[in-house]
Parts: C-alpha cells; sequence; structure tokens
C-alpha cells in the first residue's frame, strides 16, 4: 500500500473518530480522487478494519460499528488536536484546496 492510500484510510478513520460518518465525496473533495478510487479506499479501510464501519441505508453514509468508536489506526484527541491546529493555521496537509 502506497503512503498515499494509507494517509486516505487515516481519513477514513479520523472521520469516523471526529464526525461519526464517511461518504466517498469526503475522500474525492479532500484528496482530488476519483469516486471509484474513493470507493476503493473505503472498501480497503472496511477489508483491513471489518468490524470498524457499516453501511447506513437511510443515511447513504459509513458509520462506526459501534455507539462509541474508538480509532482502528491509532489516532485520538491529539491527533485530532493537531490537525485542527493546523487547518486552523491554514496547513491543507498537503491536500488540495476546497473549491
Amino acid at each position: 500500500m502506497t503512503w498515499a492510500e494509507e494517509v486516505r484510510l487515516d481519513f477514513i478513520d479520523l472521520l469516523l473518530l471526529a464526525r461519526g460518518r464517511v461518504v466517498r465525496a469526503d475522500l474525492v473533495d479532500r484528496f482530488g480522487i476519483s469516486m471509484s478510487q474513493a470507493s476503493s479506499d473505503i472498501g480497503a479501510f472496511a477489508r483491513q478494519h471489518p468490524d470498524a464501519m457499516k453501511y447506513d441505508r437511510s443515511a447513504k453514509c459509513y458509520v462506526p460499528s459501534v455507539r462509541r468508536y474508538r480509532s482502528v489506526r491509532g489516532q485520538g484527541k491529539r491527533t485530532i488536536d493537531a490537525l485542527a491546529q493546523l487547518a486552523a493555521a491554514g496547513s491543507r496537509l498537503g491536500w488540495r484546496d476546497q473549491p
């Protein structure tokens, strides 16, 4: 798996942890990848962590499988706080700017 793929899987984990949901468009918007690549990344995350998330058909998004989600890729409050500080300072962490 490439570094870019690992970063996208970490982003999926971060969204589940911080926002409680993830959709393909989140990856497309953040990384400038295709919808099919986003689907592949979500599938890879699901294969690596089969008990971490499930698809909510009514909301049309992936949500944590458990009520109180814990990072499956080692992210915690400190990671979220650091990313929030970088974002507040204007850093895009190498991600494509939002339109």
